[in-house]
């Protein structure tokens, strides 16, 4: 048997790492009484002063102008006005965030709307994925994905223009312009033919 083998090398590495985690291994004897950490430099240092209460309350207070205001009619009366305004204020972004629930709901709407006026043209595109012919699948459907987004986006900008389930319209505004939007789909087939 030869000494150079990989066998021989593992088995002599192997032997070295255990050597060496016996020499560098620490060692603990439960007899001995531990050492003291040094504490010295510790109780040294200066203890920071406790921060009062008062101090810590004052951090959330109002932030004031450093400029002075040169106006002399800091009366009571434009105090209330002012927090009339701020009031007016905190008011003012439940209104936006109402404006714009109400566009997304219009948006989503018009969306569910434009799919369901044209939904023969979309089970046709989905078909034609499923179940047409290889050409057509090479092709990515092209022709019935042309006729479906013009008939959805004809739609969409149609219903959008009208402003259909606006938060300002009424149902029975909605419903005849949802007729008008059926007679739009009926002229763009016989468009088509």
């Amino acid at each position: 048997m030869s000494s150079n083998t990989a066998r021989d090398y593992v088995e002599s590495y192997v032997g070295e790492s255990d050597d060496y985690l016996k020499t560098e291994q620490p060692r603990y004897d439960s007899n001995k009484p531990m050492a003291q950490p040094h504490t010295e430099a510790l109780e040294a240092d200066p203890q920071p002063e406790p921060v009062k209460a008062s101090d810590h309350y004052k951090l959330h207070l109002r932030t004031q102008n450093p400029i002075p205001s040169t106006e002399k009619n800091d009366t009571p009366a434009t105090t209330t006005a002012t927090t009339k305004t701020s009031t007016a204020e905190k008011k003012e972004p439940v209104a936006v965030e109402w404006a714009v629930r109400d566009f997304k709901e219009q948006r989503n709407e018009i969306h569910e709307t434009s799919l369901t006026i044209c939904a023969d043209l979309h089970e046709a595109l989905f078909t034609c994925f499923k179940d047409g012919s290889w050409w057509d699948k090479a092709k990515m459907c092209e022709e019935q994905k042309q006729t479906f987004w013009k008939c959805y986006n004809t739609q969409k900008r149609f219903l959008k223009d009208v402003n259909y389930k606006g938060p300002v319209t009424s149902p029975e505004e909605d419903r005849r312009i949802l007729q008008e939007a059926y007679k739009l789909r009926d002229k763009l087939d016989a468009k088509e033919e």
